[in-house]
């Protein structure tokens, strides 16, 4: 589930490693703490996460990064709503949240960040082509940099 971007590639590993706590300690029906903990720290990441994203759509000016980050929003209201009903005591079942990882991690992450994989990679290759495409510099025999001023 590689984007092409270590970084972003290490954060989606954690997100997946901190969800199959969360998907474990739902399905083993674990104490209502121990969820709550999982799921306060699935929050935070995801928080820490789709700031990180985002911030890199923004800088490479990515095309779809409304679209994107509205799925962004979508995703941390649906981690809030799980908080929510741990707090009033409700059950979380964990088909809903086996569903709700399925749907983020295998959903998001191979859909609408593949897109934004594959538009790192033309924004990288492009960034590379500006490198060549850099006037280059022509120095002097005796090492010093031409000028070209009509003064001589």
């Amino acid at each position: 589930m590689s984007v092409g971007q270590k970084d972003v590639d290490e954060q989606h590993k954690e997100l997946i490693r901190i969800a199959n706590g969360l998907i474990n300690a739902v399905s083993i029906g674990r104490g209502k703490r121990t969820i709550q903990n999982v799921v306060q720290k699935l929050r935070e990441y995801t928080v820490f996460h789709f700031s990180n994203e985002e911030g890199m759509m923004e800088q490479m000016r990515f095309p779809e990064r409304g679209q994107h980050a509205a799925e962004h929003l979508r995703l941390k209201l649906l981690v809030k709503n799980y908080q929510r009903k741990l707090y009033k005591n409700e059950n979380v079942n964990a088909e809903e949240v086996l569903d709700f990882m399925k749907d983020w991690l295998l959903g998001h992450i191979l859909t609408f960040d593949r897109g934004f994989a594959t538009y790192i990679v033309a924004f990288n290759e492009a960034e590379k082509a500006k490198e060549f495409d850099a006037p280059e510099v022509v120095d002097d025999v005796d090492g010093s940099s031409s000028d070209l001023s009509e003064d001589e």
